[in-house]
């Protein structure tokens, strides 16, 4: 096989592993055991945004190797941490609710979609990345302070997401997420799927509910991908040495 060919093979099984895994069907469960009992949203949920706590259910326990330990098991074995998308839709907690893994919102929410599609910013799989990790630089991961900068995160990707206005240089997380992509707008862009963080569209009997932020792990095809170019580069070195 010419590198030609093991090049696009490459590349259709990353894509395929991608396309695979957005396809399936899973489900979570917002819960609310610990902190505020009884709110169904997770113990550091306030107002109407995150954090909330989700179980992973079928299928989707797979993400939660892809957080720290900040941000997964808060409430019990099996739970991460995450945030809403839109500032006009819902969440039912403590039911199931069925989920499909996407790169962003269903609806558009607010602030609009194309074709029914609103993409990830960049800006927020950024922030959203970090925090998962345990690692956003500024966030109290402490019971004390938990709840003002879940606030702050919330409102911060709701204005990425154009769900509410600029929240302003005394939020922690915008200041940060310009300071790494200089403009509203740059941050604002397409993900693309980058730093591995995806939407779950949920539904419950099939009635469109919440979007809500997941981090994945990158798929394996994508490791194969990346290695295998690593491989080409070295043998176009080998043969134009």
């Amino acid at each position: 096989m010419n590198k030609k060919s093991v090049l696009m093979f490459l590349v259709i099984a990353a894509l395929f592993a991608l396309m695979t895994q957005s396809a399936l069907a899973y489900t979570v469960t917002a819960t609310g055991n610990g902190g505020d009992a009884g709110n169904g949203y997770g113990p550091y949920q306030t107002g109407i945004g995150g954090e909330f706590t989700f179980i992973a259910g079928d299928g989707l326990q797979f993400v939660l190797g892809s957080y720290g330990a900040n941000a997964k098991g808060i409430v019990q074995d099996g739970t991460f941490q995450t945030f809403c998308l839109e500032t006009n839709e819902h969440i039912w907690p403590n039911s199931v609710n069925q989920a499909v893994l996407n790169t962003g919102a269903v609806s558009g929410g607010v602030g609009g979609a194309t074709n029914g599609f609103d993409p990830i910013s960049i800006g927020t799989a950024w922030l959203y990345s970090q925090f998962a990790q345990g690692t956003l630089a500024g966030y109290d991961y402490s019971a004390v302070g938990r709840k003002t900068s879940a606030a702050a995160l919330q409102n911060t990707i709701w204005w990425l997401e154009g769900e509410q206005t600029d929240p302003g240089n005394t939020n922690i997380f915008r200041n940060a997420v310009l300071g790494e992509y200089t403009t509203a707008n740059a941050a604002m862009a397409n993900s693309n799927g980058a730093f591995g963080v995806k939407v779950l569209n949920l539904t419950v009997n099939g009635e469109a509910r919440q979007d809500m932020l997941v981090a994945t792990p990158i798929p394996a095809a994508i490791w194969l991908f990346g290695a295998g170019l690593l491989g080409l580069v070295g043998v176009r070195r080998r043969f134009t040495a």
